[in-house]
This record gives C-alpha cells, sequence and structure tokens, in this order.
C-alpha cells in the first residue's frame, strides 16, 4: 500500500482558494505578492491572494512580523497547534464593520435566550445525525428542551457514549480527554485544521469568533466550535476510517497525521445532496454553507436557522432558507435521479440501514 507525501494544500478549483497545512515550517521566504514555505515533506510557493488558511503544526520558526502583517491584510487566519498542546493558538485579522452590522444582530441574537436555544437546539441535532454512523441519535425531543444547561448535559452523556466506543472499536486504551494518546492527537490536530476553514468564512462574513451560542465563550473561537458540531461526526468518520487502514500497514503510528489530513482533504471533494437549498455540493461547501446559513437567521432572511447538512431528495415546495450553496442544482432532466444516487450512496456509508 502506498502512502500519500505530506502534502499541504486542498484545490477546490482555479478560482477558489487553497487551504494550507504546514507541518514543521522552518522556513518562510516573502514576497510582495507570493510566499513560499518549507516544511517537513516539502515546499510551496503561493500567491498570498490564493491563500484560504493556514494551519502550522509542530515545532515551527518564529513567524516574522512582515507574515503576520500580510495575513492581517489579506484577513488568513492562522491556528498553530502541536502533540499535547491544551489549546491551540489563533491567530486573527481584526474586525472590520459592514454594511449590515451583522455582529449586532449576531451578540443581540445571542443574549435573546429563545433565538439562542433555538440555535442551539439544532446544531446538536445536526451533530447527533452525523454521528450516527458509529452511535444511535439519543431518544429525546430536543426540540422541547427550555434550557441551554439541559441541552450541554445531554451533549455531554451522548459525547462520553461516542467516544467510549469510537477508541473501543479502534482497540486504543484511553479516552477522548487523555491528550497522551496517539488517537486524540490525531483527533485534535484534525479538528483545528477544519476549524481554521470555518474561521476563515466566519471573518469573512464580518462576525465575531468568539461569541457563540451553544458553547460557553472563554479563550477559545466558541462559534467556530459551535459550526462544526453538525460536521464532526463525518470528519470523525474519515479519521476513524484513516486509522484502521493505516495501522492494517503499518506497525507503528509515524506519519499516521499526514495520512489522516490527506484522507480529509479528499472527504472535502466528496459529493452530498442538501435538501435545504436543493444542490449537489462538495463537503467543503457545507463548511461556508453552515455560516451562511447563520448569516441568514441573523438578518432575518429566514425566519428558522436551516442547518445545510446531507440528506436525500424530497419532493414537495422548497424550504426558504435564505442562503444559497454553490452546487450543481436542478435543472437537467436527470438530476433527480443523480441526486437520489449521491444521497443513497452518502446514507449508505454514513448512516445506519434503519435510518
Amino acid at each position: 500500500m502506498q502512502f500519500k507525501t505530506y502534502a499541504t494544500i486542498y484545490y477546490m478549483s482555479k478560482r477558489n482558494k487553497i487551504y494550507l497545512w504546514l507541518p514543521y515550517l522552518n522556513d518562510i521566504k516573502i514576497k510582495p505578492k507570493s510566499i513560499r514555505f518549507v516544511f517537513k515533506g516539502g515546499k510551496i510557493k503561493i500567491r498570498w491572494t490564493r491563500i484560504h488558511s493556514i494551519m502550522l503544526y509542530g515545532k515551527h520558526l518564529p513567524l516574522p512580523q512582515e507574515f503576520l502583517e500580510k495575513c492581517a491584510l489579506y484577513k488568513i487566519p492562522i491556528v498553530i497547534h502541536r502533540r499535547n498542546m491544551i489549546r491551540a493558538v489563533w491567530i486573527t485579522p481584526n474586525y472590520t464593520s459592514n454594511r449590515e452590522d451583522l455582529l449586532t444582530r449576531q451578540i443581540l441574537v445571542r443574549n435573546n435566550l429563545k433565538k439562542r436555544l433555538h440555535i442551539a437546539k439544532h446544531l446538536l441535532i445536526a451533530k447527533f445525525k452525523s454521528m450516527q454512523w458509529l452511535i444511535p441519535t439519543p431518544m429525546l425531543n430536543i426540540l422541547r428542551i427550555s434550557d441551554l444547561e439541559t441541552l450541554r448535559t445531554i451533549e455531554a452523556n451522548h459525547a462520553k457514549r461516542y467516544w467510549e466506543q469510537f477508541y473501543k472499536l479502534l482497540n486504543v486504551t484511553g479516552n477522548r480527554r487523555d491528550k497522551n494518546n496517539f488517537v486524540s492527537n490525531i483527533l485534535d490536530a484534525s479538528s483545528k485544521f477544519i476549524s481554521s476553514i470555518i474561521l476563515r468564512w466566519i471573518h469573512f462574513h464580518h462576525l465575531s469568533p468568539y461569541h457563540g451560542y451553544l458553547h460557553e465563550p472563554t479563550d477559545y473561537p466558541a462559534l467556530v466550535y459551535d459550526l462544526f458540531e453538525p460536521l464532526r461526526g463525518y470528519f470523525d468518520k474519515v479519521v476513524f476510517d484513516s486509522i484502521r487502514e493505516f495501522k492494517k500497514q503499518n506497525v507503528n503510528t509515524e506519519g499516521l497525521l499526514a495520512y489522516t489530513i490527506e484522507e480529509i482533504k479528499d472527504f472535502f471533494d466528496k459529493k452530498t445532496y442538501v435538501h435545504s437549498t436543493k444542490p449537489i455540493v462538495s463537503i467543503h461547501e457545507l463548511l461556508h454553507g453552515i455560516v451562511l446559513a447563520l448569516r441568514a437567521y441573523l438578518l432575518r432572511e429566514s425566519y428558522r436557522f436551516i442547518v445545510p447538512v446531507p440528506t436525500k431528495p424530497k419532493t414537495g415546495r422548497p424550504i426558504k432558507a435564505g442562503f444559497i450553496l454553490y452546487g450543481h442544482k436542478a435543472g437537467v432532466i436527470n438530476f433527480y435521479k443523480i441526486a437520489k444516487n449521491i444521497a443513497n450512496d452518502f446514507y449508505e456509508e454514513y448512516y445506519p440501514k434503519t435510518t
């Protein structure tokens, strides 16, 4: 079996930006319109305008002031993470105002308990669905719950069962909170990499990453982790499958993180159908879509917070989601058949046959 080398970039298309994952960065050469990175496993030269977000993993050289200023100029967020690091370092551009004043709406809705609960409930419903590949969804009517603490308790109990099963099936001793096992390290690094992408979209739409709705505000960007929740289970499965596949061919875990990151990048290209806006999209578009969904709700362009998640095609009137995902939409003769096949393939892999 041949494993991929330390690849660092994910190409969406020529017109889209690139997500950078730079392990053990050891050299930076800055030019007015481009930058060259040298890291463990390779090097890359790229124009500033092509960079979407940057994750630095492991020990790296001191970051030059000019580099940080360029990242601020081009609104490029940086996430720094390494093994056994309790919290990542987040370097984000400064806030800017916009005509819609979305930041004010974000904070006002957050201070409204009813609306905050509405957002938190739909985040959890989508999260539990994404984790059905491993354990069943809690048999509770989450929409009837009237306080955040109860929601968090349900989430915590579900997470405990979920991670116990995750580690058990991988035959790994330890748990999710244990930072001394390689599985936690892989999960943490993968989470930070995906979070850096969501962070960029949050900044792009002039939201505050620190004002979340489900997670308590602390010194980490709560909104980033809020908006990651609906897709977390799908990415967990990529990590799970990567570890299993890698361990079949290797006696140690050296190179496993790089292999897993590459599998995540491949997963970004996986097609799925989203009924709320009725396009066929790639998974990476859902990372942007969840931010668009929150934006639509905050600006009252949708009376509900509609989380864009993989679904099957349905009949009936279209949902007034208030946002559009930039995928392949209905219009061709065989669109419904294509969408149904894509959805069935996704369901077969990620949901039990009983759902």
